[in-house]
């Protein structure tokens, strides 16, 4: 099968040719049938973000047909249309009993499979993955993949996967934003613009998007954004305390920047709250003052939407195929595997909300 290997940081990833053993105990065999392109995805290939375990099968957003079952396996089957969980989730630790399994203390996110081995090799080489989806073929955890109905276009469904839940999921389950309360939005990509829809599903009466590409602030006002700056062109502050009287309730960092954090905890007024919602550099610091604590802002992270996919995933759902919750609008292009680094251009050029890869 044909995967997208990252060996080292590198501006180019390989797509190779590598084989996979069968599922075991408890694992599926998943025929990918789209996957989106995420941001984060680059990150390892900058070096921003620093992989426990080389090489690995990129992609960790992504939709498929279950191909094949291991033993024990008993909520889906051959045939299924599944959506991947960047996380695993057992279901019996003390995590996962408080509806948190994004925090998962059996196995959280790695880079192989809960016995600590992996099912791709390429010769005698092992080659990791987390969810993989930059593949043919995957093997993941059956706590992994979510089940969804037969009706479901996973073309368009395999963004729930990150950049749906991550967005909608920071305001809905970590910020919990309530009807008339203020919000701004840094970066408008993929993530970003999911923030914005799941503040204008919150009921948010204003929601401030902030991003360098002009673009993307189109794409941004689509979801909902009430008002929207360019940082080339305008004093986000300034401006943020222009249309709110003295900042918002909730500011959102989508893009993984220390300085947009500091950024964006600057825009909150007294009792507002800033989340994390892109990754930071590893080993990256900021600095706030201490003082502002004191009057009750606070500086929370957000990781994958704070979801329960096995439910998020399903609702969210049904509010797309309502009309209420915006897919296709989020995707700008189809690619196949091998025109990945493609993706990433388009990605990095602002051409791109989100690129699906296809597999024949």
């Amino acid at each position: 099968m044909k995967s997208a290997i990252f060996y080292n940081p590198d501006p180019i990833i390989p797509v190779e040719e590598i084989e996979f053993l069968p599922p075991q105990k408890g694992e599926v065999l998943v025929k990918l049938s789209a996957a989106g392109v995420c941001h984060s995805d680059h990150h390892f290939m900058t070096g921003h973000f620093i992989p426990t375990r080389a090489p690995f099968v990129m992609g960790h957003e992504g939709a498929g047909i279950i191909s094949e079952i291991g033993q024990d396996v008993k909520g889906v089957k051959p045939g299924d249309k599944v959506i991947l969980s960047m996380d695993s989730m057992c279901g019996k630790c003390m995590n996962c009993i408080l509806g948190k399994p994004t925090m998962c203390l059996t196995y959280p996110r790695t880079f192989a499979m809960p016995d600590g081995s992996t099912r791709f090799r390429k010769g005698k080489q092992e080659i990791y993955h987390m969810v993989g989806t930059f593949s043919e073929y995957t093997v993941v955890p059956e706590d992994q993949v979510i089940l969804v109905p037969d009706n479901t276009p996973l073309d368009k469904a395999c963004i729930i996967g990150c950049a749906v839940i991550t967005g909608v999921g920071a305001v809905i389950n970590r910020a919990k934003v309530k009807v008339g309360e203020t919000t701004a939005v840094f970066g408008c990509g993929g993530v970003g613009l999911n923030v914005i829809q799941g503040c204008n599903l919150a009921g948010a009466k204003q929601i401030i998007a902030i991003d360098n590409f002009d673009s993307k602030l189109k794409s941004a006002c689509e979801m909902g954004a009430t008002h929207t700056i360019n940082p080339t062109k305008e004093n986000v502050i300034e401006k943020i305390m222009d249309i709110t009287s003295g900042g918002v309730d909730y500011a959102f960092e989508v893009v993984g920047s220390t300085k947009l954090i500091e950024l964006a905890f600057s825009a909150i007024k007294r009792g507002g709250s800033t989340i994390i919602v892109g990754v930071p550099p590893v080993k990256s610091k900021i600095s706030i003052d201490a003082m502002d604590l004191l009057v009750d802002k606070a500086l929370i992270g957000s990781f994958h939407g704070n979801a329960n996919p096995k439910f998020d995933f399903l609702w969210m759902l049904d509010l797309y195929h309502s009309g209420k919750l915006k897919l296709d609008q989020l995707i700008t292009g189809y690619r196949p595997l091998h025109e990945i680094n493609h993706a990433f251009d388009d990605l990095l050029n602002g051409k791109a909300i989100r690129t699906i890869l296809t597999f024949d």
